[in-house]
């Protein structure tokens, strides 16, 4: 099928409705025109009969982006991430969905942990005495509006579409509505529903290019480039970075400069995708550790804050009340921490994520495991029926997504869910609907996986 026939398809007032419920109506971020959720639904039917006619005859004009600023650590530049009104969401998911169908044949469907996996076979296999990681500066400012259409034109030939991809990647994203700021000249926002597959499509023959080179093994996740040679890897890294520089305007840090793009030997350490490898062995790199120590102390300390919250005036019977709720909350959200989850058909987590050590590392997890029943004899916190980072591990090897130690979402029935909500004191769930219900709780479950995400974000880094 065509570009033109998926874009017809993904258009369509029924595609569009059904697009929404399953994806858009569980998002809360607030675009630029502060219309939140609630009020764009008042009026769901006309935005979606709107979004549809005038996308499909070419009219349709995108909101300047959102901006949000989450920090990358000490002394580096924030990652700024785009959010579109709920009207734009629509569309670029629409477009997303296009893009995928229409590329489906060009697209690294790869987790990270696979492409880690592929690693640790080739290493282990003693066929390469060098290693080579090039990082690309500011990969997604720096993607050429040029070059991405002269390779869209190649399957996406109607030109309102590709204009609607130009529109979407010239808005600009600001703190505040500025009409006065010129499109933007180069770049791909991040955070948008397309950023990720123009990314991919961007890259695609560049991976073709690595395939020829002989005598390499050649790995990307995203704009994470490893790759394993036979040979010296200093002329290596001369015609990769003057392919990705002539032919796709991306410019990679020098060879061993303040820890960015780097050589060495295979035996030596080296980091990729959050793992740390050394003589072949695969072990979480410390970074990740930490952050997910962070993430456990803060479960902690809402749980503190949510207990001396309680007042005091209360009857005895409803502080006992109150402090059992605040413990429920405290141990689901560790549990989940520790163990991930199956949702929207995909498995998140942490222990997933990093499922690919080796062996010689669960000391990692067993750490872990003591970080927990330190921090809850801390808080004064039961650690009884707490997880354990090193069973889920074990778990995830077995990959039985149906196994009751790692929760699946996606099939918890209608009574589950009203009382997960319950527990976060949702209001007035005897009156809600079964379909109520479920978009409540797939919202609430979105947040929390939102910030399991959170935990290995920046995993990739040096």
């Amino acid at each position: 099928m065509s570009a033109a026939k998926h874009f017809l398809k993904e258009f369509s007032i029924s595609s569009l409705t059904k697009l929404y419920s399953d994806y858009i109506s569980i998002t809360s971020a607030v675009g630029i025109d502060r219309l939140n959720r609630n009020a764009f639904e008042k009026n769901l039917n006309t935005e979606i009969q709107l979004i549809s006619r005038k996308n499909l005859n070419g009219t349709y004009r995108f909101s300047q982006y959102k901006e949000r600023l989450i920090s990358k650590g000490p002394e580096k530049y924030p990652r700024v991430i785009s959010i579109p009104t709920f009207r734009d969401r629509i569309t670029l998911r629409a477009l997303c969905n296009m893009l995928r169908a229409t590329y489906a044949d060009q697209l690294n469907t790869r987790l990270p942990q696979h492409v880690v996996a592929e690693i640790r076979k080739e290493l282990a296999s003693g066929k390469y005495k060098y290693f080579l990681k090039l990082d690309v500066r500011n990969f997604y400012p720096s993607i050429d509006h040029s070059v991405l259409s002269s390779i869209l034109r190649t399957r996406v030939r109607k030109n309102i579409i590709r204009q609607l991809i130009v529109d979407a990647i010239e808005t600009q994203t600001v703190a505040y509505p500025d009409k006065s700021k010129e499109s933007a000249s180069k770049g791909v926002p991040q955070g948008l529903a397309i950023s990720n597959i123009l990314a991919e499509i961007y890259l695609h023959k560049f991976d073709k290019f690595m395939l020829d080179i002989r005598d390499v093994v050649y790995f990307r996740y995203v704009d994470d480039i490893l790759i394993l040679s036979k040979n010296k890897p200093e002329q290596l890294y001369q015609k990769v970075s003057a392919e990705l520089l002539n032919t796709y305007k991306l410019t990679v840090h020098e060879l061993n400069n303040k820890g960015k793009s780097k050589s060495g030997l295979t035996v030596e350490n080296f980091n990729f995708l959050g793992y740390e490898f050394c003589n072949g062995l695969a072990r979480v790199k410390p970074e990740s550790i930490h952050r997910l120590e962070s993430s456990l102390a803060k479960i902690f300390t809402a749980y503190k804050y949510r207990k001396d919250a309680i007042p005091k005036a209360l009857p005895p019977e409803q502080r006992k009340k109150q402090k059992n709720k605040a413990k429920l909350i405290c141990r689901w959200r560790l549990n989940l921490r520790i163990s991930g989850c199956v949702f929207d058909k995909i498995r998140r987590g942490w222990v997933f994520y990093f499922s690919q050590i080796d062996e010689q590392s669960l000391s990692q997890l067993h750490d872990l495991d003591s970080t927990v029943q330190s921090l809850a004899k801390r808080f004064k916190f039961s650690p009884a029926n707490l997880k354990s980072f090193v069973r889920i591990f074990h778990e995830s090897k077995r990959g039985n997504l149906l196994h009751r130690f790692i929760p699946d979402f996606d099939t918890v029935s209608i009574e589950e869910q009203r009382e997960i909500l319950g527990m976060y004191g949702v209001e007035s769930i005897n009156k809600m609907t079964d379909a109520q219900i479920n978009q409540a709780f797939r919202r609430r479950i979105r947040k929390e996986t939102s910030e399991l995400e959170q935990d290995i974000e920046g995993g990739s880094g040096n």
